[in-house]
């Protein structure tokens, strides 16, 4: 007697293929069904179901780890996303996930298509410093849970630095050392970051009767601080802060290259306090954000929501700075 073949059901992984949707939502429709849309989850229950899958067992026998966790970032070479970066690395280790690392190169265009890509390939995102449309990242964020890092958006959680306790110290510092006229390098314009301390330096600069010059924007490379140096030398201020700490590299080797020292005839101070700010010739004077313990937090806010440990999280979570004095920053010349 002859059996026909029955024809397997199909995977899960098929099935997220046939909805066009990743299969870390697949997942996440069985295990934390309220962090996906109601029509999304719907639809995925019934292919499901139509599959001939006991949805009771499924949940019952699926891992309920985090495999992997992506990060995203305008530019790695950047020591600030370095930075963060392997202080996210080292947290998600202890919990043996995955992590998937991409980089923008400050394009707003092109990060875009990278977050909706990597989207679809794990389970739970941090987007660092977004210069996408809030519309962009709400999209992305109903299908696969988000945690931004200096951004804030409605409904999402998110870790930022409070830049406005460290300008008022750098401002403060300069002040003291007799700096009556200051220069502040800006970095991208769609930046959060960069308004709010473009904002809070112009703000500050004046509560201290401070003549206070915008310069830029400029790229936030070291070039950018290298554009930004002659330019500031030709508004004759004595001290300058740079929206980050490569543009004040940038800053200090221009004016190096013009015989103009450092603080002797001008005083720099960066954003960031990146590594190399200690070991810079002369060391940077900086603003820290506290890089590595937002990291930190962000990769336990994301897992606990993907392992449902809490429900969803959208509080905004604010991380102080405060100013790290080094060898960049003087007395004013007479």
């Amino acid at each position: 007697m002859a059996f026909a073949a029955m024809k397997p059901p199909m995977r899960l992984i098929e099935i997220a293929a046939s909805l066009g949707v990743s299969p870390s939502t697949v997942s996440r429709a069985l295990h934390r069904p309220e962090l996906v849309r109601d029509e999304t989850r719907s639809a995925i229950m019934r292919a499901i179901e139509n599959a001939g899958y006991n949805t009771a067992s499924i949940v019952a026998t699926q891992k309920s780890e985090v495999e992997s966790i992506g990060l995203v970032v305008p530019d790695i070479e950047n020591p600030f996303f370095t930075v963060l970066a392997k202080a996210v690395l080292h947290e998600i280790r202890r919990n043996e996930t995955s992590l998937v690392i991409a980089d923008t190169n400050e394009e707003p265009l092109g990060e875009g298509e990278i977050v909706r890509t990597m989207a679809q390939r794990v389970d739970g995102m941090i987007i660092a410093s977004s210069r996408l449309p809030d519309s962009e990242l709400l999209a992305v964020g109903a299908e696969t849970p988000l945690v931004l890092i200096n951004r804030e958006l409605p409904d999402v959680p998110s870790f930022t630095i409070d830049n406005r306790p460290g300008m008022l110290q750098a401002v403060e510092h300069l002040v003291a050392l007799g700096h009556t006229k200051v220069a502040y390098v800006e970095g991208p314009s769609t930046s959060r970051s960069g308004r709010e301390r473009r904002d809070s330096f112009e703000e500050i600069a004046k509560e201290h009767g401070v003549e206070g010059i915008l310069l830029g924007p400029y790229a936030p490379r070291f070039e950018g601080g290298v554009q930004a140096a002659d330019v500031a030398v030709a508004r004759d201020v004595s001290a300058v802060i740079a929206y980050n700490d490569l543009m004040a590299f940038g800053v200090i080797s221009r004016l190096a290259d013009r015989g103009i020292s450092v603080p002797q005839m001008m005083s720099v101070i960066g954003f960031d306090d990146v590594p190399e700010a200690a070991i810079w010739s002369p060391s940077l004077t900086s603003v820290s954000g506290s890089t590595a313990i937002t990291g930190k937090m962000a990769v336990q806010c994301l897992t606990a929501v993907l392992t449902g440990k809490v429900k969803i999280v959208t509080d905004v979570h604010r991380v102080d700075s405060q100013l790290v004095v080094r060898g960049s920053t003087g007395l004013r010349k007479a």
